[in-house]
């Protein structure tokens, strides 16, 4: 064989006939042509007839050309040329040894590798050399050496594996089964991946070559270099995956979204930049359709590696949060929500719902169709809500629920455990006990085997009541045993109790990383989606979340199934084995581990090839390694291809075009007269024309009915429907304004001081009128100038705009609905404060039995306190030690002041404002004036003098509200200790 660049020539001798070409050139030229008819009389042939001999004239020259050229084809096609003929592939006097890396990199392009190997063994049948077979791939067997037939059947079965090549291993082998020759011709099939060894691994195969024999090396280009999927991660918006190149860009691609069943839901699109190696792809796709995706792959890219399986853990939840604490009072750090939603937002969709009212705010949540909700610091539910959160549970979802002061007071029904009143303080000045750490989690605890910081301990926390049994579970306790966090069952799903806060207030466990992974526990047993209404989609979520919670407790993950070399999904082959769930993260892919999913049934843990801050890296420059003879080049990716064929059927082309013209200047073809092809192009013209005419109409009427209507309304505009010219526009009057809206307009265009209507004229009036008087008071006395008071509907009315409530308790007083109790509870939270006066002489206005109970006991009350004598409260604006009203004697209960130092600083850093104050000395009467700013109710015992301080608590009532409590900075205390005296 002779070769002619990308030609190559396997019977050369052939090319011999070409020079007898020159002959058959003369031999055609002497063809003569057609006889030439003439019409003529007989008598001219007479006349004319002749006996000269005839010399018959030349073919013309281009028929002689074409049959020149058709005896050249056949000439070239009897000397086999073969188009990229593979040369040197067996150079060497010894056996061809095929070394093929069949790792996952080379399965992209396996079809051209499998056409370079059936080259090489059809050049080594040729010279009659034997073959041995060497793959690299962990596990493969070293063939024997055999002769190409046989080496053609074991490479038919040779397929690329799912997992990195093991040439360090082969070279063993090698040298212990082959190293007696050293005249091998070695042909070596790369994938372009360095795997550590790569220049080890030549060196052992330039000494299988040795000096006889030879050694090539092919390795793909730029274009065709292996492409790596790797790890995804993502954010509350986006899903993102990192392609990683063997080689470097420009290069770019498309990776695809997949579910289980192989639908697409999305397409990214990548490129990497010249120059480097890497780049990132973001799906921006919904929540509940991202969650859908199972699989990442690039396309055109059909290897094992261009793939990444995702499981539970790449799967986003929706966390809803919801704070006991008013959200304007709050400081980041001191916030009860703060450590969990930077606990979860790295791992979750944390959502926080739009209302401030618990009620509407756990709708909002449950419609957005949350998995896990967690409510920090909310004592007690309304009913309404509780049944809400029921029946979100029964489909399977996850309540996290957080203890503090509210909860101290015992909690409502929705709670693994019932709770005793009260807390439990460990260290401090008041206790003979110590803060306590952590003890180890049970095996039975979803938070098994997690690693417990020795500096993690508890100060306070709630305690259950051991004396009320409860189907709860224990899933974390202090080393004394005391429980820390307890479990139930709701329905399909969990109700979680943390003993403790969410902040830093009573541990320092939420500090901590071992915070984030029992937070990470607890919301992998939901589902991905909770929705309420399909019974049988609920159950069928909430088993796959029972699956998702085993998965983190099973201690061998056995193969469900592996992906093959080329990136399908497959059973699991017999070879595979289970991984130990602590070692799934770190297990590289083998033989005996395959990339795919472990574990059961939906609670599956992903093994990917392309593994955290993985990089492909290159083969470097293997000249040094593989010495001078060595011959190192790109893969030849088209195969050799066999000429003969088409040269025969260019020839019988020719021929036939060569009986073509003979017909014709023989006379056996004749033209029947012009065929009309002007008219006929005249008409195709006229023709084209019109449909070009015909296309521009279309495109400028667009639609014709639009036209159609258009000139319809040219021709007749509507009447009636446009105003006149000359009419006026529309003007906002108060006919145009809702009662809700103009209520909003009044009560907020000024400070107003509200109280509620019991629907008792004379109760109502009373509370007017003693509103009205201590407004005076307040506009004479102090910078506030507060318009007329405004009576609130409790059950309709906003109650937003009005910083402080009077709010006058009947004895027989009706319980409040429950949305008129979260309206209410929404008004504490948000910083509002009520005043409530229960009226009643020398009584106690505790909350426990009396009429103020049954009007919102169902309220998520703090713990209560009388007024301290260094409270606010007793200074906002004059110093005071009682707050009679109307009468004096009962006590004035507010929000129990902080018990910790974390709670100081939140109460003193955000003006924190008591919710609710309880009075007993019916201040309404004590301040109730007539026009003339006299007297309406008289006070007892104390006269006028009672009835000033009555209206001095006023003040300071109302100055505290709008106020808070500056009143307490350092920054006064000179000036109240001048006042006092001292």
């Amino acid at each position: 064989m002779i070769t002619l660049g990308s030609l190559g020539i396997l019977q050369p001798w052939v090319l011999l006939g070409l020079a007898a070409l020159p002959a058959i050139w003369w031999l055609m030229r002497l063809t003569p042509p057609s006889p030439q008819r003439i019409n003529f009389p007989p008598t001219r042939l007479l006349k004319d007839l002749q006996t000269t001999e005839e010399t018959p004239a030349h073919s013309p020259w281009w028929l002689t050309l074409l049959r020149m050229l058709l005896a050249a084809l056949i000439v070239l096609a009897l000397s086999q040329p073969v188009l990229n003929p593979e040369t040197d592939t067996a150079a060497g006097e010894g056996p061809l040894l095929l070394v093929v890396d069949n790792g996952w990199a080379s399965a992209s392009h396996w079809a051209e590798r499998r056409e370079a190997i059936t080259a090489a063994l059809d050049e080594a049948a040729r010279e009659g050399k034997p073959v041995v077979l060497a793959p690299t791939a962990k596990g493969e067997t070293l063939s024997e050496p055999d002769d190409a037939g046989r080496a053609r059947e074991r490479a038919a079965g040779l397929a690329p594996k799912p997992y990195a090549p093991d040439r360090a291993g082969l070279a063993e082998k090698l040298e212990s089964q082959l190293g007696d020759r050293t005249d091998y011709s070695v042909l070596w099939l790369t994938d372009g991946i360095d795997y550590g060894a790569s220049e080890a691994f030549a060196e052992t195969l330039a000494g299988l070559a040795g000096g006889t024999g030879s050694l090539r090396i092919l390795r793909p280009g730029r274009e065709d270099a292996p492409l790596l999927l790797g790890r995804s991660t993502g954010d509350a918006t986006a899903l993102q995956a990192k392609v990683t190149s063997a080689a470097e860009g420009p290069r770019s691609g498309t990776v695809q979204a997949l579910t289980a069943r192989a639908e697409p839901l999305g397409e990214a699109a990548f490129r990497i930049p010249d120059g480097k190696r890497e780049a990132t792809v973001e799906f921006d796709l919904p929540l509940e359709i991202r969650n859908q995706i199972a699989r990442l792959q690039i396309r055109a890219e059909t290897s094992a590696g261009a793939v990444q399986l995702l499981d539970g853990r790449s799967q986003w939840h929706r966390v809803g949060i919801i704070s006991g604490e008013s959200r304007e009072a709050a400081q980041p750090l001191l916030s009860p929500l703060y450590y969990v939603q930077r606990a979860l937002s790295p791992y979750a969709d944390v959502v926080t719902p739009r209302e401030a009212n618990v009620t509407l705010a756990v709708e909002d949540l449950i419609d957005q169709n949350v998995s896990t909700m967690v409510l920090a610091d909310i004592g007690k539910l309304l009913p309404a809500t509780q049944e809400d959160l029921e029946e979100w549970l029964g489909a399977g979802g996850v309540l996290i629920r957080f203890a503090g002061p509210r909860m101290e007071q015992g909690g409502d029904e929705l709670l693994p455990v019932v709770l005793r009143r009260g807390g439990r303080s460990l260290g401090g000045s008041m206790s003979w006990s110590d803060p306590q750490p952590l003890a180890v989690f049970d095996d039975e605890s979803p938070f098994r085997g997690l690693e417990i910081p020795d500096d993690v301990d508890v100060k306070r926390q709630v305690l259950a009541d051991p004396t009320v049994a409860t189907d709860s579970q224990v899933w974390a306790r202090l080393a004394d045993g005391t429980p820390l966090v307890t479990a139930a069952r709701q329905g399909d799903g969990w109700v979680v109790l943390f003993h403790i806060t969410a902040n830093s207030d009573w541990s320092n466990l939420p500090l901590s990383g071992l915070f984030v992974q029992m937070l990470r526990r607890i919301v992998a047993l939901a589902p991905t989606k909770v929705e309420i209404g399909d019974a049988g989609e609920a159950s069928t979520v909430a088993a796959g979340a029972e699956d998702e919670a085993a998965a983190i407790n099973q201690t061998a993950l056995a193969p469900v199934q592996t992906l093959d070399g080329f990136g399908q999904l497959i059973p699991a082959p017999p070879e595979a084995a289970p991984i130990p769930a602590k070692e799934i993260d770190s297990v590289t892919p083998s033989p005996e581990h395959p990339p795919g999913f472990y574990g059961r049934d939906r609670a599956t843990r992903a093994l990917n090839i392309g593994r955290p801050n993985m990089r492909l890296a290159p083969m470097g420059d293997l000249s040094s390694a593989a010495g001078q003879t060595a011959t190192i080049g790109g893969y030849t990716l088209r195969p050799p291809m066999a000429l003969e064929k088409w040269l025969y059927l260019a020839a019988l082309g020719l021929f036939v075009v060569d009986i073509i013209a003979m017909l014709i200047l023989s006379g056996g073809m004749r033209w029947r007269g012009r065929l009309g092809g002007s008219s006929a192009s005249r008409t195709g013209s006229g023709a084209a024309g019109a449909a070009v005419i015909l296309l521009g109409i279309a495109l400028v009427a667009g639609n014709p009915a639009d036209a159609v209507a258009q000139a319809q309304f040219l021709q007749s505009p509507p009447s009636g429907n446009l105003p006149a010219q000359d009419e006026p526009s529309n003007q906002i009057t108060a006919d145009d304004i809702t009662p809700e809206e103009m209520f909003g307009l009044e009560s907020s265009l000024a400070t107003h001081l509200a109280y509620v209507e019991t629907g008792d004229p004379a109760i109502d009036e009373t509370s007017r009128q003693g509103l009205a008087g201590l407004s005076r008071v307040l506009t004479a006395r102090t910078a506030l100038e507060p318009a007329e008071p405004i009576g609130v509907d409790i059950e309709k009315d906003d109650l937003a705009f009005f910083p402080v409530l009077y709010w006058p308790v009947e004895q027989d007083a009706a319980p409040l609905s429950d949305a008129t109790l979260a309206k209410v509870d929404a008004y504490m939270k948000q910083g509002g404060m009520i005043v409530f006066d229960t009226k009643q002489e020398n009584a106690n206005a505790r909350l426990r039995g009396s009429a103020l109970e049954r009007l919102i006991g169902k309220l998520d009350i703090p713990p209560l306190e009388p007024v301290p004598a260094e409270h606010v409260l007793t200074k906002a604006f004059y110093l005071m030690d009682s707050f009679p009203g109307r009468w004096d004697g009962g006590t004035l209960w507010v929000e129990a002041a902080p018990q910790t130092d974390a709670e100081r600083a939140v109460r003193s850093q955000t003006d924190g404002v008591s919710s609710l104050v309880i009075s007993s000395n019916d201040f309404a009467s004590a301040w109730a004036l007539d026009d003339q700013n006299r007297p309406l109710y008289p006070v007892v015992p104390g006269g006028e003098v009672q009835r000033e301080m009555a209206f001095r608590a006023g003040v300071n009532i109302v100055m505290y509200a709008l106020t808070g409590n500056y009143k307490a900075d350092q920054v006064h205390v000179p000036a109240l200790l001048e006042r006092l005296g001292q």
